[in-house]
């Protein structure tokens, strides 16, 4: 009996899906752009330490130009990692993936400046424009939950003061390794003088804490927006198109229309309906992110990022027959009428499984290896002379017994 109502609702299935892929086949359009001769590619890693009180990460970024069939290195990639102490350790894994993401951007905005006509970077332009509705909007419902009476304008000219200065660094044409060093610099100055407004408000220390963990916080978010308009803004005004590209993603644009969504994603539904497609793509227009509705970074550069910027594109690609479908997104404005020559020069670059090859070459210079930043962290715990600082960056109980 359950075989028998199994195999009906496995029958179901299958038809339902049967349906989709009909309709799912029809979206493909053949790729028919001409080639840039003169992009960019970029991508970027870390690595965490987590210790008792602290963390220690490391930041890489790699960056090559591909000009007249010539790829040329422009960033070293791991070879040159920075280090920086990440204190308090609060979201520390998220925080240290937007961290990365500013770097990249740096690094993109340095290929801007040497005149590519794209700029390609590993990731997703959704996820990029997600960053402040996730932790940092934590943080910020954790200082309000004190109830106390907060000067929102202190927090705001603290906010406009570190943009400000952030926005000098990032457009300066400074080497971009020197550019993120001065700017990690910048933001634990920034957040440290925000925490002492805060702490001066905050009279119950239960709320030092969570004013500290704010402060750090929205330091960052400001820096990491202020990274992203500073790269959005160069690629308009010279025309560069600038795209994330992702081999996995969980979207659920197409399988939502579908009315398959929670069975399949985007990309599973794709790489079924198109199995036998080649050099193939299709383009979801007219997307648009709302504002977030807390205070995670300067007002105004929020209200500034996600009005000039919001309208973004998804586009699905395929590019060999026998290698998988991928994601491509980007901001609207930003890469119009660039897409089909993009997506040409992709396919022109792809290896023999259907993948750029110049986005595997940043990623394997770029991968940083997990075991550096304990590496650094041990020989800072070996050193330190200072009591409090030996016990936050002593190691976990666990190792300290021999049992890692």
């Amino acid at each position: 009996m359950a075989q028998e109502l199994g195999s009906r609702v496995l029958e179901v299935v299958e038809e339902v899906i049967g349906l989709a892929e009909e309709r799912v086949k029809g979206l493909m359009k053949p790729i028919s752009g001409g080639q840039m001769e003169h992009v960019g590619f970029v991508d970027g890693s870390y690595a965490l330490e987590e210790r008792r009180g602290v963390c220690v990460l490391a930041l890489s970024a790699a960056a090559v130009v591909v000009s007249g069939g010539r790829l040329e290195g422009v960033m070293a990639g791991s070879r040159r990692p920075l280090i920086t102490l990440m204190a308090p350790k609060t979201y520390a894994e998220s925080r240290a993936s937007l961290l990365m993401s500013i770097f990249e951007m740096v690094a993109a905005q340095s290929l801007v400046g040497r005149g590519v006509e794209a700029v390609f970077m590993d990731g997703s332009y959704v996820s990029e424009m997600m960053a402040p509705f996730g932790y940092a909007r934590d943080a910020y419902e954790r200082l309000t939950a004190s109830g106390g009476e907060l000067n929102w304008e202190l927090v705001e000219e603290a906010g406009e003061r570190a943009a400000r200065g952030f926005e000098e660094m990032i457009v300066s044409g400074g080497e971009p390794r020197g550019v993120m060093a001065g700017l990690l610099r910048a933001v634990m100055e920034e957040a440290d003088a925000l925490y002492r407004e805060l702490s001066a408000q905050y009279f119950d220390r239960r709320w030092r804490k969570e004013a500290l963990d704010f402060a750090v916080v929205y330091v960052e978010m400001t820096a990491y927006l202020t990274a992203l308009k500073a790269l959005l803004e160069a690629a308009e005004r010279g025309g560069v198109g600038v795209f994330w590209v992702a081999k996995d993603a969980e979207s659920r644009y197409v399988v939502e229309r579908e009315g398959v969504v929670g069975w399949l994603n985007d990309l599973t539904l794709l790489d079924y309906a198109w199995r036998e497609g080649e050099n193939v793509y299709t383009a979801l227009e007219g997307v648009r992110f709302g504002r977030p509705r807390w205070r995670v970074a300067w007002e105004e550069l929020l209200s500034e990022v996600y009005e000039r910027w919001g309208d973004y594109s998804v586009v699905y690609f395929k590019l060999v027959r026998r290698g998988a479908v991928m994601q491509m997104t980007y901001p609207s404005r930003v890469a119009r009428g660039r897409l089909l020559d993009a997506l040409q020069t992709l396919s022109m670059l792809s290896d023999q499984h259907g993948y750029p090859r110049p986005l595997s070459y940043v990623h394997h210079i770029a991968v940083l290896d997990p075991g550096l930043p304990r590496i650094v962290a041990d020989e800072l715990y070996r050193r330190a002379r200072s009591p409090l600082l030996r016990s936050m960056l002593a190691p976990s109980g666990r190792v300290m017994l021999g049992l890692r």
